[in-house]
């Protein structure tokens, strides 16, 4: 699902080898501080670093599932997430060990693709230790209409998946997530209450969300005592983007993940990445994705082919120009 709203361009920047280092710096802080960070580092962080920028860290040689970033809770989250579609649970269990094979360690099974149990079912097949990969569940709670509501409907959400993911042997999650938000801050507030329990159960690492604009998210950051999320699932793809998108969540202290973003956008922004990726040996499909990562922004794909998920992992080893990221930029259809 997408959000309704009207985007214009605005060019994505790339960044320096001095911001490179500040980078570096910033993320070692973050990942070495004691205990949970305080939003006072949260904004002390997102401000010494470009937008594009903040919280990447440099690579250091080729690892499995590729590059990652730092989130606001000082867990690792690897740039590259395989996120399931609607099918059935046998082809979500087979995929799901094509993709751990091919190097995946970042998931998301949401709720919405009904194959949670697939995706558990095949990660367990394969052998992978559990501390390797990063798992994300979701919650579909967004029909409530108040806040005791949405509260009772996320906190069932929560356990479901908790259920759904114990078929594979999988007794907690990384992440869960916020498939939309309630209509109003009353109700978004009942939901996030759920998840703050869920949290403190230490059945969740980490809480985010989807589809949330920067009123909705304040609707959260109001009450000083919440539990920032650390990740906005949006729809960013190169040509349909919303030029504020990721600023406006990184001053937030949270990443931008991109859902699905080769499954949009503009043919003209793709002709651009095609071309494009010839100087590179790249395809045009990985200049659409490492557009999304110079910009400041994280992705899940999807996908049925080994090849596309070898393809799509393969993004680490190149970076484009600031021309070209302007040129890619200026595709944007939505003006």
């Amino acid at each position: 699902a997408a959000l309704l709203a009207v985007r214009s361009a605005l060019p994505a920047r790339t960044f320096t080898a001095p911001q490179q280092q500040q980078v570096v710096a910033q993320s070692a802080e973050l990942q070495e501080a004691p205990g949970p960070l305080s939003r006072s580092t949260l904004l002390r962080s997102s401000a010494m670093l470009p937008a594009a920028a903040w919280p990447f860290a440099a690579s250091a040689g080729a690892k499995v599932g590729g590059d990652a970033v730092v989130l606001n809770n000082k867990l690792s989250f690897q740039v590259a997430s395989f996120g399931l579609q609607v099918y059935d649970d046998a082809t979500a269990e087979e995929l799901t060990k094509t993709s751990l094979e091919v190097g995946f360690r970042n998931f998301f099974a949401s709720v919405l693709a009904r194959n949670q149990k697939g995706f558990a079912r095949g990660f367990k097949a394969s052998g992978v230790p559990r501390e390797d990969v990063f798992i994300c569940g979701s919650v579909l709670s967004n029909q409530a209409t108040d806040f005791n509501s949405a509260y009772e409907l996320t906190k069932r959400g929560c356990d479901e998946n908790l259920k759904a993911f114990a078929v594979g042997g999988i007794d907690y999650i990384d992440m869960i997530m916020l498939d939309y938000p309630c209509r109003d801050c009353d109700s978004i507030r009942g939901q996030w209450k759920a998840f703050e329990e869920m949290l403190a159960s230490g059945k969740t690492k980490s809480l985010a969300v989807s589809n949330f604009s920067p009123a909705q998210l304040d609707c959260i950051l109001q009450d000083k005592s919440a539990t920032v999320p650390t990740v906005n699932q949006l729809p960013y793809a190169v040509g349909s983007f919303g030029p504020t998108d990721v600023e406006e969540n990184r001053k937030r202290g949270i990443i931008v993940q991109a859902w699905s973003p080769l499954s949009s956008g503009s043919s003209k922004g793709k002709r651009v990445c095609k071309e494009i990726g010839q100087k590179y040996g790249k395809s045009g499909t990985q200049v659409e994705l490492r557009w999304i990562v110079q910009s400041g922004a994280t992705y899940s794909m999807q996908t049925k082919k080994r090849s596309h998920f070898e393809e799509d992992l393969n993004i680490f080893d190149f970076q484009l120009t600031q021309e070209e990221m302007d040129k890619i930029s200026s595709s944007n259809s939505q003006r």
